[in-house]
């Protein structure tokens, strides 16, 4: 197989192919070439760095941003090997998989638009899963042509009035069920914390809580991609900013070779002119991704989404997971977007942040005060933030270390920006 169609609100907007001869697994290989009907009609581009144009966009500027709608780690890996399909081959996973991404698209072999298993709505979600392993949720999407980007086990489902069950052929999810990690124990605990801290904060995050489902505990998190509309369920479109900046998924972590602080902000206030609510979405962004000790806020960790206007604006923020509650020899400090060259996610201190601001071209004296806001205000609602998901069953022996752990950085963080300065 080597042509794809590309789909935008289920409407055709382009083919994605290989060259003929090519190899799939070769970036350069790869074109993505808008319809020229989709052209003439000034529709809506895909990406950022997939501008709209009759000439086809060519090599790995269009691998990386398909390649980056597929599930990554050993998620790929199980569905490739379901599958049977080469892992490293995207284009091959593509065709299997990715009948529902992430925002509005779809990528189909050309006349299978609706060739989806069904599901029987007889099936309870609670069935469906009855008998999946560990790690292996994600492994219920296959069939149904469903990517979900992202190293973490998910598993896409629809919430009605009877409760939570899997999507039929076609039917939008309105949900994401993440559960719990098999190799990081306590992840659901301390993605909702993250998550609960910041609207706590008044943050524009995503809504989560913790649910169990076929025994298993999870967090539930509402898909900020789909709108009610006149009673149906339609998708919005999103890309994160990998796809934005033409980045490969191999490459989220600036240490892998992958976009930088600096190259965000430059998309925001250069590139999109978004304005000065985006930019400040973005700095608070960095900032609680120190205060919580998240080392893996990556570059597909920052979203933008097209509003129903058309409009673009800065995603709520999704996947904030506190990794300083493990120990070091678990999990690395090191952050995957570089503060000021900190050593480490927990070590941020304020000559990093000012070396921050330079490159994001802020004044660093505005920095420091917004990280001192914002750490004082969560020393403050910690507490609460914790007993609350204890209430809801989360584990109080994980989420009281975590406690201990975070409060020690933001009391750090807090001292760290308060000294005065007059830049």
């Amino acid at each position: 197989m080597t042509d794809l169609v590309v789909q935008l609100f289920g409407e055709p907007v382009g083919r994605l192919s290989i060259a003929p001869g090519g190899d799939s697994r070769i970036p350069e290989d790869w074109a993505f070439e808008y319809l020229p009907n989709y052209v003439a009609t000034n529709g809506v581009p895909l990406s950022v760095s997939l501008p709209l144009r009759e000439a086809p966009h060519l090599g790995a500027v269009a691998r990386n941003w398909f390649a980056n709608l597929l599930p990554e780690g050993s998620v790929r890996d199980e569905i490739a090997r379901r599958l049977r399909v080469t892992g490293t081959d995207s284009f091959a996973l593509l065709a299997a998989i990715g009948g529902e991404c992430a925002g509005a698209v779809s990528v189909v072999p050309d006349g299978s638009a609706t060739d989806d298993v069904p599901v029987d709505p007889a099936t309870s979600l609670e069935e469906a899963l009855a008998g999946v392993g560990e790690g292996n949720w994600a492994l219920l999407g296959g069939p149904m042509r469903l990517s979900l980007a992202g190293a973490q086990d998910k598993l896409a489902v629809v919430r009605d009035p009877s409760g939570l069950r899997l999507p039929q052929a076609g039917e939008p999810s309105t949900h994401i069920i993440k559960p719990d990690s098999p190799r990081l124990r306590g992840l659901c605990d301390l993605e909702l914390l993250g998550l609960s801290l910041a609207s706590d904060l008044g943050m524009p995050v995503v809504k989560a809580e913790m649910v169990t489902v076929a025994g298993t505990r999870a967090v539930l998190v509402e898909r900020y991609d789909r709108v009610q509309h006149a009673g149906r369920i339609e998708r919005l479109h999103q890309e994160d900013f990998c796809q934005a900046l033409g980045f490969p998924p191999e490459l989220q972590s600036q240490a892998q070779g992958g976009p930088t602080l600096g190259r965000c902000a430059s998309l925001i206030r250069d590139q999109l002119g978004l304005g000065p609510a985006a930019l400040q979405a973005f700095l608070d962004w960095v900032i609680f991704a120190a205060l919580i000790g998240n080392a893996d806020a990556h570059g597909k960790n920052l979203g933008l989404l097209r509003a129903p206007g058309g409009r673009l604006q800065m995603a709520p923020w999704y996947d904030l997971v506190p990794t300083i509650a493990w120990p070091a020899r678990i999990l690395d400090r090191t952050p995957a977007l570089s503060i000021g060259g900190a050593p480490g996610i927990d070590r941020v201190d304020r000559v990093h942040w000012d070396q921050f601001a330079r490159e994001a071209r802020l004044r660093p004296m505005f920095v420091r005060q917004r990280a001192q806001t914002l750490a004082a205000a969560a020393i403050d609602a910690l507490p609460r933030a914790i007993e609350r998901i204890v209430m809801g069953g989360g584990d109080a022996v994980r989420l009281a270390n975590a406690q201990r752990v975070l409060m020690a950085n933001l009391v750090r963080t807090l001292a760290a920006v308060g000294m005065g300065s007059s830049q």
